[in-house]
This record gives structure tokens, C-alpha cells and sequence, in this order.
């Protein structure tokens, strides 16, 4: 049997679904869609610029700096578990353990009351989620920071409408980490191709699906996915 590589396999499939040449009287089309978090389910514009002016109010704004220049050097590196990960994390930093407690005693938090202040959860996701629902897929949200559960409640969005939640860290490395998804995979008991991506980067979403074999679809900022079940 040839061999396909993954990225092709998951390219094809998603054309296909898309021209219904493959139909639940066939084949399933997706068991499981996953969706990123912030800018993806709801419209983060002006979030960056926020949680700036919070840190600069707070003396923070050198770990804030630091905080996303470390996140792009370790983009897609895999770790034996979360502590693995936090630990090669905060090392990057002057002070690690300053960083440390900053991070999830300060950044964090502020990041989940300004969400809570200022953003709500897209238009669309409700229905959307409900008919995925409604057909028998699972609907799972996969962040590639943590507080997940904290921040979806502050935007609004029912934890109830997810069978689960996935923190990138916890899965032993951030977007486009193939292990991380292949992981996932394996918890929520459904093969990459039988899932469906929706995010709002192709980099780190997209690169990551791709890598297993998994479907891709790209949300641009404030639209809304074309994805059926």
C-alpha cells in the first residue's frame, strides 16, 4: 500500500467532506470537533493592548514581554508532562521563580477579569455547537494557555456545551506540538482523522492538525467557521 503523508490525507478528506462525496449513510465525516479558545471563540481585538496597560499599571510589563517571547521559543517543543513543560518555561526567564508566581498569581487572573469585563463568546458558537451536539459528535475546546475553564465562564460560553477541555501545557507542549494532539486524540478516544480543527492560526492550529493527520478549518477574525458535522 503507497504510502500518504498525513498532511495530504487530511487535505483530501476535508475537500471531500466539503463536496459531500462522503456522507453519514457512508462514512461518518468527523467524530469530534475541537475548537481553540481565544480569538477563535470569541473576538479577542484590543486584548493585547489591555492586558499591557494592566501589567504596565503593575510593574509587570518586563515578564509580560518576556512571557511572549518565551511562548514563540518554545512553540511545537514536546515535554514528558506539565511540570517538564512550566519548568523549561519559567527557566527562560531572569527569575523564574518571580515568573513563576506572576504568571499564575497576577497575569493569569487579570487575563480572566478582563475577559470577564470586556469580551463575550461569539454569536455563532452556541448553535454551531448545538447541532454537533445534536448529531452525536463530542465538542472540545484546546487552549494553549491555561485557566481554560476560568476564562470560558468569564466569556460567557456554558461549560456544559463541551465534553472537554484541553491545556496545552498539560499535554506536554503548545501549538503546533504534534504530540499534544496526538494526545488529545487518544483522551477523548477518536482518531485525528476523524476530527475537525477550528482555529484562528494557521501556525500553530493549523500546523499542529496537519501534523497528525487531522482537518483544519481556519476562523478569521470575527467571521464565522463554515463546519457542518
Amino acid at each position: 500500500m503507497a504510502y500518504i503523508e498525513p498532511q495530504l490525507f487530511a487535505a483530501v478528506f476535508l475537500y471531500l467532506c466539503r463536496l459531500n462525496l462522503l456522507t453519514k449513510g457512508i462514512m461518518p465525516m468527523f467524530k469530534a470537533v475541537i475548537f481553540d479558545l481565544d480569538g477563535t471563540l470569541y473576538d479577542k481585538s484590543g486584548l493585547a493592548r489591555r492586558l499591557v496597560l494592566s501589567q504596565l499599571l503593575k510593574g509587570g510589563l518586563w515578564l509580560l514581554k518576556r512571557e511572549r517571547e518565551v511562548r514563540k521559543e518554545l512553540r511545537g517543543i514536546h515535554y514528558e508532562s506539565e511540570e517538564a513543560f512550566y519548568k523549561a518555561f519559567f527557566a527562560r526567564f531572569p527569575r523564574p521563580e518571580l515568573a513563576r508566581r506572576w504568571y499564575f498569581e497576577t497575569y493569569m487572573p487579570d487575563m480572566v477579569r478582563v475577559l470577564r469585563r470586556d469580551y463575550r463568546v461569539a454569536p455563532w458558537v452556541e448553535n454551531v455547537i448545538a447541532e454537533w451536539r445534536t448529531h452525536g459528535r463530542k465538542v472540545v475546546v484546546f487552549s494553549d494557555y491555561g485557566f481554560v475553564r476560568e476564562k470560558l465562564q468569564a466569556i460567557g460560553f456554558n461549560l456544559d456545551w463541551a465534553d472537554a477541555l484541553f491545556e496545552a501545557p498539560a499535554l506536554g507542549g503548545l501549538k503546533p506540538c504534534k504530540e499534544s494532539f496526538e494526545r488529545l486524540c487518544r483522551e477523548i478516544d477518536v482518531q485525528p482523522s476523524e476530527c475537525l480543527m477550528v482555529g484562528d492560526r494557521n501556525d500553530t492550529d493549523g500546523d499542529g492538525a496537519r501534523s497528525v493527520g487531522m482537518a483544519f478549518e481556519l476562523v478569521i477574525k470575527g467571521g464565522k467557521p463554515n463546519v457542518k458535522p
